[in-house]
């Protein structure tokens, strides 16, 4: 016999509760993917305290009609990071933001991350929602105050809401019906 120690927590708890966390980002990287219309990017984003499997994918997303990328730009936005100027918008409706989108400088940030449960696969693993939601702070050229912070976690749940209701089966219908990449 041997005396050996082992660790008094049951697992992940809290950590991986579903719900919000507030997180630090511990490193960030780019990569790259093929798609029908050419090579597309992602940003990878792991956390303080938390393993290297639990991290963040977020996919590159263009809105059709402007061409502008919006979803890889809204991790700089919400994390609050590489904003280098406020500019003023030609209509005078929407100020414009300047940011260096080097994913080093989304590390040391806290941002808040939504956690759910897989129920796609029946595991129950818990994942991270590809949209974020920033914490009430005051930036030099951007600030949120805790109702934005509850705006964009609405917006978020939302969004998962959406999400879920579109992988749950119909009656006669295939799984090949509801794939979507997350």
């Amino acid at each position: 016999m041997a005396i050996k120690t082992m660790s008094a927590s049951s697992g992940g708890g809290a950590k991986f509760a579903e719900g919000w966390h507030e997180v630090v980002i511990s490193k960030a990287s780019y990569g790259t993917y093929e798609a029908n219309d050419g090579d597309k990017r992602y940003l990878d984003i792991w956390f303080e305290d938390y393993p290297d499997n639990m991290n963040l994918r977020v996919y590159e997303a263009v809105n059709k009609e402007t061409k502008h990328e919006f979803a890889i730009e809204n991790i700089f936005r919400y994390a609050n990071a590489g904003i280098v100027s406020k500019l003023e918008d030609p209509t005078g409706k929407n100020p414009l933001l300047q940011y260096d989108d080097d994913e080093k400088g989304l590390v040391g940030r806290t941002i808040n991350i939504f956690m759910y449960k897989e129920t796609k696969t029946g595991e129950g693993y818990s994942r991270i929602l590809n949209r974020i939601a920033p914490v009430a702070q005051v930036g030099e050229h951007l600030s949120y105050t805790d109702k934005d912070v509850t705006g964009i976690k609405a917006s978020c749940e939302k969004s998962y809401k959406r999400k879920l209701s579109l992988e749950t089966p119909v009656p006669n219908s295939t799984d090949a019906d509801f794939e979507m990449p997350l």
